[in-house]
């Protein structure tokens, strides 16, 4: 098999590879012993509650954070990512919830902020065909690279987000959060954006609290919990299984208090006039 783009790892094929990877802040454990493995071609849903880890997770694969313990490997081969520049270098690129675009630029001043052609001369004509080029690869529903980020919707300036990570030819991206405060409509559509992106042979890490987003893409689902691996599930897992791995009750209790919120329901709508 061969990758879908040129440089590109086969799909399948093991790109980065965390073992024993710990973070300490002072006296306080974030992370302890995390193993992950994310092949090309490949989403893998980081999930867990407030404090599970997974941000911190996110900023040490991003450079943000160096490792306390443990051992990186990318592309086969052990690094260190002690920069975000670093990781960008390696092909790690971060797309985080904030987004960090300039609301008074248009699109395509935002995907190439800090990318220039030339930072003599810009050539703005190249970077316009390469901006509309990436967009249609994807599929993007913007109407104009020349539309100001501030007129543009949620789900539209996460593709910008996404796009602008692509330009270096990432092997790996990771989403923080990309569905968060978006309508259905602006969700389907960035859920579509992240099938694109496995498409080209990345491997895709989302970090998502919305269950049903992670079952819609995921190929892989890596529960977080206390800062500590607590298990690996195919989307098609069921919900007890997920929420006693993400909150550490039993699958029992769970099912029992799931069990519990329906009849309430249920009688509630049994209730109405």
């Amino acid at each position: 098999m061969t990758a879908s783009i040129q440089g590109m790892p086969a799909k399948g094929e093991l790109v980065l590879r965390l073992r024993g990877i710990s973070k300490n802040f002072g006296a306080v454990s974030a992370l302890t012993d995390i193993e992950l493995d994310v092949n090309a071609g490949e989403v893998v849903a980081l999930v867990g509650d407030n404090g599970a880890g997974k941000s911190t997770l996110v900023k040490v694969l991003a450079g943000v954070h160096q490792p306390t313990s443990g051992t990186i490997e990318f592309n086969g081969q052990g690094v260190t990512l002690d920069s975000p520049g670093k990781a960008l270098d390696l092909g790690i690129a971060t797309v985080f919830q904030d987004l960090a675009l300039c609301e008074n630029l248009d699109v395509v001043a935002n995907l190439f902020l800090g990318h220039e052609m030339s930072p003599w001369n810009l050539d703005e004509v190249a970077m316009e065909v390469r901006a509309w080029k990436l967009l249609r690869e994807l599929a993007a529903r913007i109407p104009s690279v020349r539309e100001p980020i501030a007129s543009l919707s949620g789900g539209q300036r996460q593709t910008v987000a996404i796009a602008r990570s692509l330009l270096l030819n990432p092997k790996v991206i990771m989403l923080d959060e990309p569905t968060a405060a978006l309508g259905v409509a602006q969700t389907a559509e960035v859920l579509n954006l992240i099938e694109r992106v496995r498409e080209r042979g990345l491997g895709v890490i989302i970090i998502s609290h919305n269950m049903e987003d992670v079952r819609a893409v995921a190929d892989r689902i890596v529960v977080l919990r206390l800062g500590r691996n607590n298990g690996v599930f195919t989307p098609d897992a069921s919900n007890q299984e997920l929420v006693a791995a993400i909150t550490g009750a039993t699958e029992n209790s769970v099912s029992r208090r799931l069990e519990r919120k329906s009849g309430l329901a249920n009688e509630a709508s049994g209730a109405l006039p």
